[in-house]
């Protein structure tokens, strides 16, 4: 696969890594075979890091689809067909073969088919999309301003959930299950078009420094005394942003000052094979997220992973296994373009 110069670098880092963040979360929800994770404080740690995948996607949504020039039906044409054309492919695929490893035992397949991760995430992302035109029509007439006013409310909404004092002023199973996201939407493009007055090097150092002592509290946290971490937790949020800020501006940092050694060291990474495959798994995380199931199922049946130790292993296996399946996808004509690549 030929990197498209159109593309910009750390927006395939961000999806990249966010693929990666959701395969580690299902491979720690289902490895060990048998054993809770939560019960486990090192697989409940993993999973407060795991956390970011989710929230980082629908940042890339805003960053890619707000304060754009776009018909609300071309819009709706072209999002709704890359989202629910390879979502139905893929669900296909998995009620057939759990009918077939099942021998058509409805009920087992009523709930693999339930409890698959294709319904949720496809319903969510469908749900900001209807909003979105909306949402751009604001922060094109209002820009990075309103963003900030939206956010402020948005924030304020996050910490009545975290602290359950939103029950009795707003539905907060809506608030939990679509403005979250909605509001990851509008926080990637403010953080995409926000100039902050600050240098590029020093904005790298101070994201990067925010980042991993979010994810050493949060860590801990999970560790010690079992507190799990949502995507509506403050803590996430900050994760989030910081290194979505950290990926901007070390692009920025290279870009305008390429004879410095950070900046050979990113431009090495981007153009050569790393950048390749970051560019690959990012082009391919879609197909990933929805055919991936399928491994951990097959996983699960023939190789039931029920060591600790190995849950590693599971994931990179998970991992490069679903981006081979998908590579070669990629390669089959007509059926590249209902798989999910993009």
């Amino acid at each position: 696969m030929l990197l498209k110069k159109d593309r910009i670098f750390y927006f395939d880092e961000i999806r990249a890594f966010a693929i990666l963040l959701v395969l580690l979360a299902h491979t720690i929800k289902n490895f060990p075979v048998n054993v809770n994770y939560l019960a486990s404080p090192t697989l409940l740690s993993y999973l407060t890091v795991s956390r970011m995948g989710v929230p980082l996607f629908f940042m890339l949504s805003g960053a890619l689809l707000l304060g754009k020039d776009y018909s609300i039906s071309s819009f709706f044409k072209k999002r709704f067909s890359r989202v629910l054309i390879p979502a139905i492919f893929w669900y296909i695929i998995l009620f057939l073969s759990v009918a077939y490893a099942n021998g058509f035992n409805f009920d087992l397949m009523y709930i693999w088919i339930y409890d698959a991760p294709v319904p949720w995430f496809v319903c969510a992302i469908i749900g900001v999309y209807l909003v979105m035109p909306v949402f751009n029509s604001f922060v094109k007439e209002h820009g990075t301003k309103g963003a900030e006013c939206f956010l402020l409310i948005w924030l304020v909404l996050v910490i009545l959930t975290n602290y359950n004092l939103a029950q009795d002023y707003y539905p907060s199973l809506i608030f939990s299950n679509f403005g979250i996201n909605i509001g990851y939407a509008v926080l990637g493009y403010y953080l995409t078009n926000k100039e902050f007055n600050i240098y590029s090097l020093p904005m790298v150092i101070f994201s990067l420094v925010i980042f991993i002592v979010c994810l050493a509290i949060n860590m801990y946290l999970a560790y010690y005394f079992t507190n799990i971490v949502y995507i509506e937790s403050i803590s996430i949020i900050i994760q989030c942003s910081a290194l979505f800020l950290a990926l901007r501006y070390l692009t920025k940092y290279a870009k305008f000052n390429p004879k410095r050694p950070l900046s050979k060291l990113h431009n090495f990474i981007e153009k050569s094979w790393i950048g390749t495959f970051i560019y690959t798994l990012s082009i391919c995380s879609y197909t990933i997220y929805l055919m991936h199931y399928h491994i951990v199922n097959l996983l699960i049946q023939y190789y039931p992973i029920r060591t600790f130790d190995l849950v590693p292993v599971v994931f990179l296996l998970l991992a490069l296994g679903s981006l081979v399946v998908a590579v070669i996808l990629s390669r089959i004509p007509v059926l590249n373009r209902i798989v999910g690549i993009h």
